[in-house]
């Protein structure tokens, strides 16, 4: 049961530029909310990525 729970621990979440929309991915909560490598902005989550169908 443990190996279930922590399978649900970090979430996959794209994230984009509001300015020059490049996106990334990244892990939550395993990293931080990047900068974007162009524009220096704060980047914003876009979707959060899942598996399958609930």
């Amino acid at each position: 049961m443990n190996v279930i729970k922590n399978r649900y621990k970090r979430e996959a979440v794209e994230v984009h530029c509001p300015k020059c929309k490049r996106s990334q991915i990244i892990y939550i909560p395993d990293e931080k909310m990047p900068d974007c490598p162009v524009c220096r902005k704060k980047m914003i989550i876009k979707e959060v990525l899942t598996e399958g169908k609930y």
